[in-house]
């Protein structure tokens, strides 16, 4: 049955709600190929399929997503997002740990310097503000020579409405995806019902759009057959039998 619940655009993205959690999980599942290994405390648990990254949905831990990695993907590391950040962003990130890591990352700070970010240098670690000053990012203490965590936060006139955090060994790729969505200004699609979120109209801009709920299932059924296309080899021709006299051989006559 269609959906004609009305969308709107709302921006700033990080103040827009979790959206839609099948947009990763089925992007996983079917497209990806990717293994439910849900258990019953559990929402959803997907693995990839040499099992050595995960993407987890927990219920436990007020709907947190996860994402882990063990070797061969570095030292294990893990990120723990919670549910009311973009589900866009959590999937831009998901896409980065499945590419090969890039050869010289530039900063993580980057996108949100060029976004206007207000930085802050607070002793050894590092910190940026958003323009609104909804956003803290922070880089965290850690002992001597160990790779440093990051921490971000969105609280809105005191109301906490997510936080990331990204253990000592994340690689700087993955927090960069992670800055860069922070820092980008598109509005996301979401229900007109519910938006703007608790205590977040003041800062939040909304667009009417014609997008609709079968829109964003279009577009979610798109991105998993080329993905599909992509991870299912194509077969090869069947090659043609040695021709000794190296002439081309002449047309069969019925």
């Amino acid at each position: 049955m269609p959906h004609a619940a009305p969308y709107v655009l709302s921006a700033p993205g990080y103040l827009s709600g979790g959206g839609d959690w099948e947009h990763l999980t089925e992007l996983l599942r079917l497209g990806h190929g990717w293994r439910d290994v849900s258990t019953f405390d559990q929402h959803t648990a997907l693995a990839s399929p040499d099992g050595h990254l995960q993407v987890v949905l927990d219920r436990r831990a007020e709907w947190t997503w996860t994402l882990h990695a063990t070797a061969p993907y570095g030292q294990d590391w893990a990120a723990a997002l919670g549910a009311h950040l973009p589900v866009e962003y959590v999937t831009a990130m998901v896409d980065t740990m499945l590419r090969p890591p890039a050869a010289g990352e530039r900063s993580v700070l980057d996108p949100l310097r060029a976004a206007g970010w207000t930085e802050q240098a607070t002793g050894p670690v590092a910190s940026a503000v958003s323009p609104d000053g909804l956003v803290h990012f922070t880089e965290e203490p850690a002992h001597q020579g160990a790779a440093k965590p990051w921490r971000a936060n969105c609280t809105v006139n005191g109301y906490r409405w997510w936080t990331a955090t990204f253990s000592g060994h994340t690689p700087p790729g993955l927090v960069t995806t992670f800055t860069r969505s922070l820092a980008g200004d598109d509005p996301l699609p979401r229900m007109a019902i519910g938006t703007p979120l608790y205590r977040c109209g003041p800062y939040t801009r909304l667009t009417p759009t014609s997008h609709t709920y079968e829109d964003e299932q279009a577009l979610l059924r798109a991105r998993i057959d080329g993905i599909r296309s992509l991870r299912v080899p194509r077969p090869r021709p069947a090659a043609l039998p040695p021709n000794p006299t190296g002439r081309t051989p002449a047309a069969r006559t019925r």
